[in-house]
């Protein structure tokens, strides 16, 4: 059963005999002859430590060649001394938890111990012993030593992961057996030079020789742990343009959190992630991902912690155990941090992420945390905008409504009803009169009627809202080709988009008045419709073949009609910010044009992240 209680027990069991075996190993520690030879080992191992190279979630050094080193120099009571206090100083001065202080040095100077013991055994079992050959016997324990120190401590590793309730799969396990199996290759690669070079007559081994030979060997390091912090933070970088890339082109998308879920939880490398966010009217859960309590709701003390969050917080679970954060996690759940989505001041959403590892969020997770808040509170908030936008665009509509049935239906029934009743009182005086009245009030009823089914068919959802711009477009071309002997082409380019309602309201009636004037006026036999959906624009273009119009005098007529259709389009295009350009002259056909720009532009400054440096 894999739980969380059976691996701290086995990290706390670990740390014990790995503290036990730390205070022992001072009772074996023996003089140092050279001081300065000392200090260059001592100051090498605390760099090689200090500077690690990321392996999957965990970190690895080349220390091990110093470490063994010390241990033929002074004995394995010095190393083990030695490597522990170091390994605990690089911990301590990075501020990681007091619990992975004493494990991570104790799972080191045990595997250590366990890995020369296990050697120096099997090598006198076998009977192969110093006196025969030197070089041979040093080799072959050399290697025994890094071998069965990676099998060890990898080995504890592995029992942790695999008692913890984290999913622990084979294809991990293997990534970091092979990271380690080369940071082992490396290790015995190097110490095996040195083997070689112990048996060259070159004079006394000094200070330099030791200072000259492992100067590259920490020269590796602090070059590997640079490379590996910089292509994580190129990873990052890239994840980050990727999500902003994404966001600008699933805004209009009602789907948009669905379809970032996976960038999101890649970007933030946490164990669980919550997004909670406020529409404009309550706060809802928009997406769960990781180790989550499905049961977890909100309520009214939440959303108020969520209204009143006052910037970033990082919550311990030790600490902050009663918190409502916590609610939201399973139980493995350590440590949690929380970033409000702020815009002009107002709360939009909240950014909650969390981890199975106490203490792991780094100050670079909590920048990733907030940056990510941030450009999601971008986004809530124009979506809010748009849908207040969108709301305001149907309350007019629906008073432009009320006022066309008020002011011409209404109307009508009103004087058809007077002159009905009118009709009534002179049915037996005036017939004639009567049988005037009505056929007036006929007349005009059936005109309110045909009002009436008009304002009805207006109010259906629009072509676009219900089958898409492509398939609208494609419909609206099907019925022209049944009543007109007309050539059509349709063309769709490029990458097709998710566009919001509005857009695809404004091509659809621009493409529709386009098509009707020239199926009207142009006289055309073949018409070229194009959709273009580029990166940062879309563009729609209409080509006839049919008579052409002079552009002067179709401006001079739209300014004397109001309704005229090269006003309404105009007007269409600049609701959008977008560009219409028509061009047509007598006997050449028109080409019609809407250049409609991408209303969230991509940022420019990470356009060249995606390439290889």
């Amino acid at each position: 059963m894999r739980n969380d209680k059976a691996a701290s027990g086995f990290i706390y069991g670990t740390s014990f005999l790995g503290v036990t075996l730390w205070a022992v190993s001072a009772l074996f520690l023996q003089p140092v002859e050279d001081p300065l030879i000392f200090f260059i080992l001592l100051l090498f191992l605390l760099l090689a430590e200090y500077y690690p190279i990321p392996v999957w979630k965990g970190l690895t050094t080349l220390s091990f060649p110093l470490l063994y080193t010390m241990e033929l120099l002074y004995g394995w009571g010095t190393a083990v001394f030695v490597f522990g206090a170091a390994v605990f100083t690089v911990l301590a001065l990075n501020r990681r938890p007091f619990r992975v202080k004493l494990f991570n040095p104790s799972q080191l100077v045990i595997s250590f111990f366990l890995a020369a013991a296990a050697t120096d055994n099997i090598l006198s079992a076998i009977g192969l012993d110093a006196g025969e050959s030197a070089f041979w016997h040093a080799e072959l324990r050399m290697i025994g030593v890094t071998v069965l120190y990676f099998v060890f401590n990898n080995l504890i590793v592995d029992i942790v992961l695999l008692l913890r309730p984290q999913p622990y799969s084979f294809r991990h396990f293997l990534q970091k057996f092979l990271s380690e199996s080369s940071v082992a290759a490396f290790s015995i690669l190097y110490m095996s030079l040195m083997m070689l070079l112990g048996t060259q007559n070159r004079g006394e081994i000094d200070v330099f020789s030791y200072l000259f030979f492992f100067s590259p060997l920490v020269a590796a390091a602090l070059i590997s742990s640079f490379i590996a912090r910089l292509q994580k933070e190129r990873n990052r970088l890239k994840t980050l343009f990727s999500i902003s890339t994404q966001l600008n082109e699933n805004l209009p998308s009602k789907d948009w959190i669905k379809k970032m879920e996976s960038s999101i939880t890649q970007f933030l490398e946490a164990d669980a992630v919550i997004l909670f966010l406020y529409d404009g009217e309550q706060w809802k859960i928009s997406m769960k991902n990781g180790v989550f309590q499905r049961e977890a709701f909100l309520n009214r003390e939440i959303e108020d912690a969520l209204i009143t969050l006052n910037g970033l917080v990082h919550f311990n679970k030790k600490v902050d155990e009663g918190s409502w954060v916590f609610s939201f996690f399973q139980q493995q759940v350590k440590t949690a941090v929380a970033a409000p989505m702020v815009v002009e001041g107002e709360v939009s959403g909240v950014l909650l992420t969390g981890k199975t590892r106490a203490g792991s969020f780094s100050q670079d997770d909590i920048h990733s945390v907030a940056t990510l808040a941030n450009q999601l509170a971008v986004v809530n908030k124009t979506k809010i905008l748009i849908k207040e936008r969108e709301h305001r665009v149907l309350l007019e509509e629906r008073n432009r409504i009320a006022r066309e049935i008020h002011d011409g239906i209404a109307q009508t029934l009103a004087g058809s009803v007077m002159q009905l009743e009118t009709a009534s009182r002179l049915l037996e005086s005036k017939p004639e009169k009567t049988q005037q009245l009505m056929k007036t009030s006929t007349n005009k009823l059936r005109g309110s009627l045909k009002e009436l089914r008009d304002s009805i068919y207006a109010l259906r959802p629009y072509p676009t809202e219900r089958i898409g711009l492509k398939k609208a477009i494609q419909s609206q071309l099907d019925l022209v080709r049944k009543e007109h002997s007309l050539a059509i082409n349709f063309h769709e380019k490029g990458n097709q988009k998710d566009l919001s309602s509005m857009v695809e309201k404004v091509i659809f009636d621009i493409f529709n008045e386009s098509l009707q004037n020239t199926v009207k006026h142009a006289c055309a036999k073949q018409v070229d419709i194009l959709l273009s959906y580029n990166e940062d624009f879309v563009v729609f273009k209409l080509k006839d073949d049919g008579t052409g119009f002079s552009l002067y005098e179709a401006i001079r007529k739209a300014q004397k009609e109001p309704h005229y259709g090269l006003l309404n389009m105009n007007e269409l295009a600049d609701s959008l910010g977008a560009a219409l350009h028509i061009q047509s002259s007598p006997g050449k056909g028109t080409e019609i044009k809407l250049h409609i720009p991408n209303l969230e532009p991509k940022e420019a400054a990470l356009h060249d992240i995606d390439h290889d440096c």
